[in-house]
């Protein structure tokens, strides 16, 4: 009995051991993804997506967003949906500010805000566009399998800024 408690206190640790791991290496990948995806970086954005990416917004506002938001199947919708972004409003950061930041089941969760500036036609000027923001990134086998983001549209701040 008491080689069978201490067997299944060991397997216990070893197991919370290689949850922490996992949860470890998918923070460390969600990080690098948004990082790029705060510079909008999106070619580098690439090399974490698995093939069948799900991306999800069900606060998206817009022309040819539904009820229920933005929902798109795979890599390649995903970055069709992201370059034609970048081609249509030519952002120069999206540049993400995370106040806590904790992984949880392959689970990424990013709590902050966007700050996304924009150019404008003024010298020495861009536009800002600032809300609060939650990403859940899923990390599963070293690669992005969900991306979700809830963004506070209606409420966003919109301002001309200096340019940095």
């Amino acid at each position: 009995m008491k080689y069978a408690l201490i067997a299944l206190t060991a397997i216990a640790c070893l197991s919370a051991s290689a949850g922490a791991q996992d949860a470890t290496d998918a923070e460390s990948i969600a990080r690098a993804y948004m990082a790029h995806y705060s510079a909008v970086d999106f070619d580098a954005m690439e090399a974490y997506m698995a093939e069948d990416v799900v991306f999800d917004d069900p606060t998206a506002l817009g022309e040819g967003v539904g009820a229920d938001g933005l929902h798109l199947e795979g890599r390649e919708a995903g970055l069709a949906m992201l370059r034609n972004f970048a081609e249509t409003s030519h952002p120069i950061e999206l540049g993400f500010v995370w106040d806590t930041v904790f992984a949880s089941n392959n689970r990424v969760v990013f709590m902050g805000e966007v700050n996304a500036l924009y150019p404008t036609d003024t010298d020495g000027q861009t536009f800002r566009w600032r809300a609060s923001q939650v990403t859940v990134v899923t990390v599963r086998h070293g690669l992005v399998v969900h991306h979700q983001d809830f963004a506070n549209y209606a409420g966003a701040d919109q301002s001309l800024v200096l340019a940095q």
